[in-house]
């Protein structure tokens, strides 16, 4: 049954039951092992032990002492008590009820703790004693409860009367001074300061048999003795009251130590430790003929007081640690429940308790963190999936909303997309890291701003889709509003440009109603942002402009007649009117606003597709050499706007005319065009010259040199820079090169070298080049 109750009790009691063991367990081994060594090292550890165990002791009886203390406050502050030993005779009726409460606090005190043998308070005014027994006179009641153990009752009477202030005295058979009281007396006076006579004076009797059962626990099997004296040298409890120790010799310097003293014929080794909380010291006594004696058999003694100790240590716990534990078994077992405790036997439970907390702490930080974290990233993702139409759960919308602290309360919305065209003055150097945070940067830019203009009068959320920044916003179904926007957004617009120079443009969905129509709000919305190739960067697209309710559908404007007009041109040689025809057929196509996107692209396809087969009809290519460095197609699909993939046409209409005066100028020429075309392929070769050119034909340079002029009208130096230049001028059309990056292309050595040239040939630099060409686009 012990065994089961302390193995349901952890590690609490484990640790009440076994501290004592362990400490005797430990000084044994040691001493086993000093043993073998030398008779002065098992000496040295038992000693150490025996401190330990004084410390143990000290500790139980000092936490009983405090709970004493606090018997006393309870007693003492009692306004029951107070009021009883302030009354004198004759007593009020009413007070007598009182006195039963008095009876009572005593009674519980007395119960609740079995260390204490008696509580009774000592009235002087009225030679009154009160316990847990009733009341009586003073005499009657030590008569009574303690018979003839009080031999001088005047003396006893007296000394009952004088201040006290929580003093201590041993009165048992060894100190004849005192009555035999069974115990230790701690007297107070009440009130216990302030005042030069006591009203009266409470007595507690601690049980010398709870003192004695502490100290047998020292000295089991060693032979000796362990006593408590108090700083007078009085005797306040002792295992061995026949002891030949002369108590009031002792001087005990320090808080703790040892000494070697000589008992009759006996030597005996002493050690000490002073309470931290009374004027008591504990004393242990140990003969140094028991080490001598047991030293032939240490394994057996080890065995026979570790057993010992076991045995009567495990019942002064159960004793003294049940009544106290529940409390903690309750908390255990609610932490149990909620699955916060795992039990772990190198903790106790205080540890798992304290763990446990910390565990619960922690989680909620790392969750409210991880949360925080991760919230914008968690709201971007879900709007994400709302605008694209993903969204399919039966968890309420407006349930999320608040999750991720999304104001969206109206019935109509209008999605709107911004796309960054150019980033203007943010930029950080020449990498595409450093690109990668101009973007970053240059989007916080303009996300910041445009909540800032919008949020300001609508209820809106912005966020993040596939690098670009798209808006919900709620409004009215009133066109005002989508009017009103529009003018916040080009207000927006135009102050981000004037203060960073970055370019953007917008697309502004229908008003759809209720929240399931967001997702088409946000296709119509991409539809718009994708019609920028028609009406160019940095604008504002409505969706409503570009699909009118009324829209018209759309006629082709490049029939028959006029392809056949524009390969009569080419093949005649009329290249001018070819740049008429080719003009013409872009002011048709594009001058109307319903054209797809599709069908532009699919038109200036079919214009490249006329020029190169005009141009073979007149056997001018008789390879594709000049078809894969015209390369007119990839060129294109690049242009991002109508403007661009115009500005290309023209030049590739120029490129074939080029090439058709070259293969005009007879057999010479031929040798001249096979040097171009050699430039065309090699421009990007930062080795490419005069001298590997003539090298690669079997020319000497000057030769060749004085051949190609004679043919072209210009040196072969300046036809390798300008062709570089005519393909860095392509290359400057596309934002997403750097100026780095273009010189590398286009086989200059370095950017100062490309940045040199260019601006001697074209009189710009090749930024105010890209800008201008920006600023063509915009317009």
């Amino acid at each position: 049954m012990i065994l089961k109750f302390i193995k349901e009790k952890r590690k609490i009691f484990i640790s009440l039951l076994f501290s004592y063991l362990t400490i005797i367990l430990v000084s044994l081994i040691i001493s086993a092992v000093a043993y073998i060594q030398s008779v002065r090292v098992i000496q040295t550890e038992i000693n150490k032990a025996n401190h330990a165990m004084l410390k143990q002791l000290q500790d139980t009886i000092d936490n009983k002492l405090n709970d004493i203390n606090k018997i006393i406050n309870t007693i003492m502050l009692d306004k029951n008590v107070i009021a009883q030993c302030n009354l004198i005779e004759p007593i009020q009726p009413a007070y007598r009820l009182s006195m039963l409460q008095v009876i009572s606090t005593i009674g519980t005190s007395k119960v609740t703790n079995s260390y204490i043998k008696d509580i009774f308070i000592y009235v002087p005014k009225r030679d009154l004693i009160v316990s847990d027994k009733g009341t009586s006179s003073g005499m009657k009641y030590f008569n009574s409860y303690y018979p003839n153990e009080v031999h001088d009752e005047e003396a006893w009477i007296n000394f009952l009367k004088q201040l006290h202030k929580r003093d201590f005295y041993p009165m048992t058979s060894r100190n004849t001074e005192y009555p035999n009281l069974g115990g230790v007396v701690l007297l107070q006076s009440i009130p216990s300061y302030g005042v030069e006579e006591s009203n009266a004076t409470l007595g507690i009797i601690l049980d010398r048999a709870f003192l004695e059962n502490s100290l047998s626990n020292l000295n089991k099997g060693l032979g000796g003795n362990s006593i408590i004296i108090n700083s007078r040298n009085e005797v306040v409890a002792s295992l061995d009251n026949q002891s030949d120790l002369n108590v009031p010799d002792l001087n005990l310097n320090g808080n703790q130590g040892s000494l070697k003293l000589k008992l009759g014929s006996s030597k005996v080794d002493l050690t000490y430790i002073k309470s931290a909380n009374v004027d008591w010291s504990y004393i242990n006594i140990v003969p140094r003929s028991f080490f001598s004696k047991q030293a032939k058999d240490v394994i057996k003694v080890m065995l026979v007081c570790t057993f010992l100790c076991l045995i009567g240590g495990t019942f002064v716990a159960l004793l003294f640690a049940r009544k106290n534990y529940n409390p903690i078994d309750n908390i255990m077992m609610m932490f149990s429940k909620i699955g916060k405790i795992k039990y772990d036997h190198s903790l106790n439970e205080f540890k798992l308790i304290e763990k446990s907390m910390l565990s619960i702490i922690d989680e909620n930080k790392s969750i409210t963190s991880t949360w925080e974290q991760h919230k914008e990233t968690l709201k971007d993702n879900f709007l994400n999936r709302l605008v694209k139409g993903y969204i399919k759960s039966s968890l309420p919308l407006d349930d999320r909303y608040s999750t991720y602290g999304i104001d969206l309360k109206g019935d109509h919305f209008v999605v709107i997309g911004f796309y960054l065209e150019d980033v203007g003055k943010i930029h950080f150097s020449e990498s595409d890291e450093s690109d990668d945070k101009s973007i970053e940067l240059a989007q916080f830019i303009v996300r910041n701003i445009m909540e800032e203009l919008v949020g300001k009068h609508f209820n809106c959320v912005f966020f993040e889709v596939d690098k670009s920044i798209v808006c919900i916003v709620n409004i009215d179904k009133s066109p005002e509003d989508t009017a009103f926007i529009q003018n916040e957004i080009i207000s927006g617009k135009n102050l981000i440009f004037d203060k960073y120079g970055i370019l953007l443009t917008a697309s502004i969905s229908n008003v759809h109603s209720t929240i399931s129509g967001i997702p088409e709000a946000y296709k119509e919305c991409l539809e718009a942002a994708e019609y920028k190739i028609v009406v160019g960067d940095n604008n504002i697209i409505l969706y409503s402009d570009i699909y009118p309710p009324d829209r018209i559908n759309f006629t082709n404007t490049y029939p028959i007649e006029v392809q056949q007009q524009f390969i009569n041109s080419i093949r005649a040689g009329d290249f001018a009117h070819a740049k008429q025809v080719m003009q013409h057929v872009f002011d048709q196509n594009f001058a109307n606003p319903n054209i797809s996107l599709d069908m532009a692209r699919c038109l200036m396809f079919a214009i490249v597709n006329t020029m190169i087969n005009a141009f073979n009809d007149r056997g001018l290519i008789y390879d594709s050499k000049f078809i894969e460095s015209l390369n007119p197609f990839r060129k294109l699909i690049e242009c991002q706007t109508i403007f661009k993939m115009q500005k290309q046409m023209m030049d590739i209409l120029l490129k074939i005319e080029q090439a058709y005066n070259e293969k005009n100028k007879g057999v010479n020429s031929s040798k001249s065009m096979e040097i171009i075309a050699y430039i065309e392929r090699h421009y990007s070769d930062s080795s490419l010259s005069v001298a590997s050119i003539a090298s690669e034909f079997g020319l000497t340079p000057v030769y060749m040199s004085r051949f190609f002029k004679g043919q072209t009208g210009e040196g072969v130096l300046s036809t390798i820079n300008k062709t570089r230049l005519e393909k860095a001028k392509a290359y400057l059309l596309d934002d997403e090169l750097n100026i780095k990056n273009i010189a590398e292309l286009t086989g200059f050595l370095n950017s100062n070298m490309f940045i040199r040239t260019f601006k001697k040939n074209e009189g710009v630099t090749p930024g105010k080049y890209r800008e201008l060409n920006n600023v063509l686009d915009r317009s």
